[in-house]
């Protein structure tokens, strides 16, 4: 076993508590005894006062009705602000389905080991990014012109959210098939076609915080390590290490730190870019 698979998977752990303490809240937020946190995974309210709510939500209930929903607005800045400024971090920290599908995947990993697999398994080619922006611009297509939410009603992440909170046969059939289709195409829903996700990385494609790359290190060894974890497929080594770039921009980086906890000399760290140093 490589030495590094040895460490404590410190970012790892971290992105899965904080997606398992929002999934928490809005389980508490279901209830009545609970009035300080009240919601569902396309909107919330805490301390009755602050708004959170879904930016994809928003524009779609914008467009579809015809009307400005200035609450609703609001607790979508709050959170375009934050992707603006820290990335597309709802996926890789908060969404309830990236930590099934993250769940679901050292499950795989691990039954891999007991079988016996000795050699890594090979790196993903990259994902089509291309198509979740199309699928987003259907999304907002459909709001104007049919007039509908359609994401929100069959979106997985929702349909996950609610199967969970409110157990239903629905939502475990739902749960089911995102397992089986996980189980033959890690990821493709996060990397190929959640439009929320389309949404996220548009406002945070120039954001601060990034996967930084440690220029002082000579010669980064190119062991691809990063690559093979990393669930968004980000092509880390050919595009951002082997072209000696600062740190990693590419739109489906959700920070999530994967490619950190795996990486064997350090080469790369999470934290803020330095706007003159880029």
């Amino acid at each position: 076993m490589m030495k590094w698979t040895k460490r404590i998977r410190r970012w790892t752990w971290a992105h899965r508590l904080t997606a398992l303490a929002f999934l928490a809240l809005l389980i508490l937020g279901s209830l009545d005894s609970v009035t300080w946190f009240r919601g569902s995974a396309s909107g919330t309210t805490l301390l009755n006062v602050i708004p959170f709510t879904d930016p994809l939500a928003m524009l779609e209930a914008t467009i579809a009705s015809r009307q400005l929903h200035i609450q609703a607005m609001i607790g979508a800045g709050i959170l375009l602000v934050a992707a603006a400024l820290l990335g597309p971090i709802f996926c890789g920290w908060v969404c309830p389905l990236g930590l099934m599908l993250d769940v679901i995947a050292s499950l795989r990993a691990f039954t891999w080991r007991r079988l016996g697999g000795r050699r890594l398994p090979p790196i993903p080619k990259p994902a089509r990014i291309e198509v979740k922006f199309a699928i987003l611009g259907l999304v907002l297509g459909f709001a104007l012109f049919g007039r509908l939410p359609l994401f929100q009603i069959l979106s997985p992440i929702n349909i996950l959210a609610s199967g969970v909170i409110f157990p239903a046969d629905v939502g475990l059939v739902i749960v089911a098939i995102i397992i089986v289709v996980e189980l033959v195409r890690p990821r493709i829903w996060c990397r190929t076609l959640c439009p929320l996700g389309a949404l996220y990385s548009l406002v945070g494609r120039f954001s601060l915080l990034r996967v930084r790359i440690n220029a002082d290190l000579e010669a980064p060894k190119l062991c691809g390590q990063c690559v093979r974890r990393c669930p968004m497929a980000v092509p880390i080594t050919d595009q951002y290490i082997a072209e000696s770039k600062r740190s990693i921009d590419h739109p489906n980086c959700t920070r999530c730190g994967e490619c950190i906890d795996d990486c064997p000399r350090g080469v790369l760290t999470l934290g803020f870019r330095s706007r003159r140093a880029e």
